[in-house]
């Protein structure tokens, strides 16, 4: 992917595709890394990738042969009953994967019980090699950056993060300001890029919620402001193209080869920004380990 932000592409933009058919997928579209959706008991949305499983050992050996890193796993919904046996699935194919993070998403309106399910995702995550990124959407408990923003403060979940959707940050209604302090202080180190037909607030949570799963546009093709919202987080920040559609199920590899094209179109033409002397200062809220120094091909 020329550009010098690492790009993903998410596991949603065809999510029926077995993961070593999505990662040759990817890499025809040119990306950097891949995002795997674990599902942690048959039947779930998402591919069981336990120890020892031939679905494992093949996605592994498809990574090794075109030469892509895993961005992510996904998801851990932390919900009233939440306990790590929930979670353990899908923290055992990130570390096997070699993910950077993991996505959790909050479904309990208990603040305290969920900043508690939270904090103990976030440090088990850890033990695996992860950083927890927690996904505000209007939908969850948890709708929009500040308020995730608040849970995390206020919860002992010590390392998480927050991650941006393009699509769920314009429904609730969010802005650019100060997302590049955000992005300099390592609150957000990754966002998920798309476009849609419209910018601005949801409707209603059901409009939102079907919108998000299965009708999203590819960058560029829509009305998000998408080279400001770039522009405004900046190249630091690794980019995960996520775009479900009736298209990506009817032709994936198409699929990702357009979204890649469009990938690269959209963040060739985005403005650079002064400097934010904030950049250069020490993360507060470091990954567990280094993995975003790596350069992206």
């Amino acid at each position: 992917m020329s550009s010098t932000r690492l790009v993903s592409l998410a596991s949603l933009s065809a999510l029926a595709v077995p993961p070593p058919r999505f990662i040759e997928y990817a890499a025809a579209g040119g990306f950097d890394a891949v995002g795997v959706r674990v599902s942690d008991r048959p039947g779930e949305r998402g591919h069981l990738l336990g120890e020892g499983s031939r679905l494992l050992a093949d996605t592994l050996l498809a990574l090794d042969d075109h030469g892509l890193d895993v961005l992510d796993v996904e998801v851990v919904k932390i919900h009233p009953g939440s306990s790590r046996s929930d979670w353990e699935p899908v923290l055992f194919a990130g570390a096997a994967l070699g993910a950077r993070y993991l996505i959790a998403t909050v479904l309990d309106d208990d603040r305290d019980r969920a900043g508690d399910n939270l904090a103990a995702l976030t440090q088990a995550a850890a033990q695996y090699g992860l950083r927890c990124c927690l996904e505000p959407m209007v939908f969850t408990a948890v709708r929009d950056l500040r308020a995730g923003r608040i849970l995390l403060d206020e919860s002992e979940a010590t390392g998480a993060g927050l991650l941006l959707d393009a699509l769920h940050w314009s429904r609730a209604g969010g802005t650019v300001d100060g997302l590049d302090t955000e992005v300099a202080h390592g609150r957000i180190p990754y966002w998920q890029l798309c476009d849609a037909r419209m910018a601005g607030p949801a409707r209603d949570d059901t409009a939102a919620m079907t919108e998000a799963r299965g009708n999203r546009l590819p960058p560029g093709a829509g009305a998000l402001p998408l080279r400001r919202l770039a522009a405004a987080i900046g190249p630091s920040a690794s980019v995960s193209v996520e775009v479900p559609s009736a298209r990506g199920a009817a032709d994936p590899r198409r699929w990702a080869i357009e979204l890649g094209t469009a990938t690269r179109r959209l963040l060739a033409r985005v403005p650079a920004l002064p400097e934010n002397p904030d950049a250069a200062a020490s993360h507060r809220y470091p990954a567990p380990g280094n993995h975003d120094s790596k350069v992206p091909s």
